[in-house]
């Protein structure tokens, strides 16, 4: 099992696999709306994200997430987060570990960190504790 597999590795290798993985989920312009309440409609846990088998960009930053935090190594500061570029406006839904240390899917298939995202305006941040993702 994936998850399993990652666990033997340290948490960047780790971060790299998960990326690597979730590059090859069939992709759909639109899944999962940025703009719900998730106190109100919750995203997919991980085992409905993997049965509907759609995946928009949220969904395949919730994807890595789910993989990453359900794995041996639980990073406890790791978040989804919803981003804009200050200068292109253009959107992204990253997952943050360790408050930048390792950044997924700000580039495709490719881990970064905090200092190539620093002219991103954040605009909602889920941590895992509001995804609820212990009950899984």
């Amino acid at each position: 099992m994936f998850r399993n597999q990652i666990g033997q590795v340290t948490l960047e290798q780790a971060c790299d696999q998960t990326t690597q993985l979730w590059s090859y989920a069939p992709f759909v312009s639109h899944y999962l709306d940025a703009n719900r309440d998730i106190s109100l409609i919750p995203w997919p846990d991980p085992w409905v994200l993997l049965y509907e088998n759609y995946y928009c960009d949220i969904a395949k930053s919730l994807g890595m997430l789910y993989t990453l935090y359900l794995s041996s190594h639980r990073p406890k500061d790791i978040a989804l987060v919803m981003a804009q570029d200050l200068d292109t406006k253009q959107g992204y839904n990253l997952v943050q570990i360790e408050q930048g240390k390792y950044i997924l899917n700000f580039e495709f298939n490719t881990v970064v960190n905090n200092t190539l995202t620093e002219n991103l305006k954040v605009l909602r941040r889920y941590t895992a504790q509001d995804l609820k993702i212990d009950l899984y």
